[in-house]
């Protein structure tokens, strides 16, 4: 049996949002009562706390075929637009069984473009408070008495960026349930501002430690090996999975920034009732840069799991996206996942209560914060399985760390 699991689903697609279900998923069945596709064509419309109201289109195909496991090939595109005016075009195709091999392939292209990122520099402590923004265009000659003040003040915490990408990934399992080794390069340009204009926000903390915009191709190749023993990849009730990757981008890869990062996660499936229906998840992360890194990448954690952290609907769910970034990030998740109601393959009722955790520093000579401060959040969702592989789920976050303020997911993958 092929059966290189890892489910590649990017963040960036986990933030289309909630609507209505267009159309029915197609059923034709293979012998043995195996369904050969499953479709999906969805129409949808929601809200995200970073990115406003959305409209989004979602088109997911999948092709089952015997003795390959989580599917044969899986087709998914999706374009979406908020009223923000973020805007996430991607199309990604997935094969596995490559060649009649134990190759799992990945093939992707994306444009993102955002005029509402948010940057409160770097480390533990930042605050994004209205003081400090305040104070910070005082000082450079801003007055409350100018024009565009509020603008200014609007746009403290914001920057610009365009962004295309390019992605392929291979996992190869040289022995079957055994080790598998990973292989992902990654290539983005980031183009500074936004749809007419170009730069950061005059004034914002962004353009005060980043003039150029950040503007440049970021070129990177990831190295790794997992171990999977969940009982699925979208929908895990029992089991585990555990990895390690070494990253690095170089100007030998063509890329204009120079750094090399290690990451070691894993998560653990503990089933709560006999019909697993309660499943209790959790999962931890280490993930370490070292070098000239632009904020993308410290911003992220890049091994098994791709995710933007620490904030936004993945990890640090209830804390704005990006808020606390660095070189430094160990993080901690824990999830209880209840299907409700309902039968496995047909529609099924979720609901779920998670708390996020993490540690994060700028540098290792220079933490920028407090040593033992630990960040956290917790939440509540619900959502709904449907046919093999869809899932939808809607997420409101909490933190201190943001007053309490709800923040709002939708995700069409579980985190972890």
């Amino acid at each position: 049996r092929v059966d290189p699991r890892a489910d590649r689903t990017t963040a960036g697609a986990a933030t289309a949002t909630l609507g209505e279900v267009g159309e029915e998923p197609g059923v034709p069945t293979l012998q043995g009562g195996n369904e050969p596709y499953e479709w999906f064509l969805l129409p949808m419309v929601g809200f995200s706390s970073d990115i406003g109201f959305a409209g989004a289109l979602l088109g997911m195909l999948f092709h089952y075929e015997e003795g390959y496991e989580p599917f044969r090939d899986k087709l998914q595109l999706i374009t979406l637009l908020t009223s923000k005016l973020v805007q996430f075009h991607e199309l990604v195709y997935e094969r596995v069984g490559l060649f009649g091999q134990p190759l799992r392939l990945e093939l992707a292209a994306s444009f993102t473009a955002t005029p509402v990122g948010h940057y409160c520099g770097l480390g533990n402590q930042v605050t994004c408070s209205r003081e400090e923004a305040e104070e910070g265009l005082r000082s450079q000659g801003w007055t409350p008495s100018d024009d565009d003040w509020d603008q200014r003040l609007g746009d403290y915490y914001r920057f610009r960026v365009m962004r295309p990408l390019l992605r392929m990934a291979l996992r190869w399992a040289p022995v079957p349930d055994g080790i598998e080794l990973t292989m992902m390069w990654e290539g983005q340009y980031a183009f500074s501002g936004y749809v007419g204009e170009e730069g950061p926000y005059p004034g914002s903390l962004y353009a005060q430690d980043y003039p150029d915009g950040e503007e440049g191709f970021m070129s990177e190749l990831r190295l790794g090996a997992v171990m999977d023993r969940r009982n699925h990849e979208r929908r895990p009730s029992r089991g585990w999975v555990a990895g390690a990757a070494l990253r690095g981008s170089s100007f030998l890869l063509g890329s204009d920034w120079d750094y090399a990062g290690f990451n070691l996660a894993g998560a653990y499936y503990l089933p709560m009732s006999r019909n697993e229906r309660l499943v209790l998840a959790m999962r931890g992360v280490v993930d370490l840069i070292h070098g000239d890194a632009p904020t993308t990448a410290l911003g992220s954690i890049g091994g098994f799991w791709n995710d933007m952290a620490f904030g936004g609907q993945l990890i640090g769910r209830g804390v704005r996206g990006r808020r606390y970034i660095g070189r430094i990030k160990v993080l901690g998740q824990t999830e209880v996942r209840w299907a409700m109601w309902g039968e496995p393959g047909d529609f099924q009722g979720l609901l779920v209560a998670f708390a996020d955790a993490g540690w994060i520093g700028v540098d290792y000579d220079d933490f920028g914060g407090e040593l033992n401060q630990i960040l956290v959040s917790f939440g509540a969702g619900a959502g709904v399985y449907w046919g093999q592989s869809f899932l939808l789920r809607f997420d409101v976050g909490l933190s201190a760390l943001e007053d309490f303020e709800p923040q709002f997911y939708l995700s069409l993958k579980h985190p972890y």
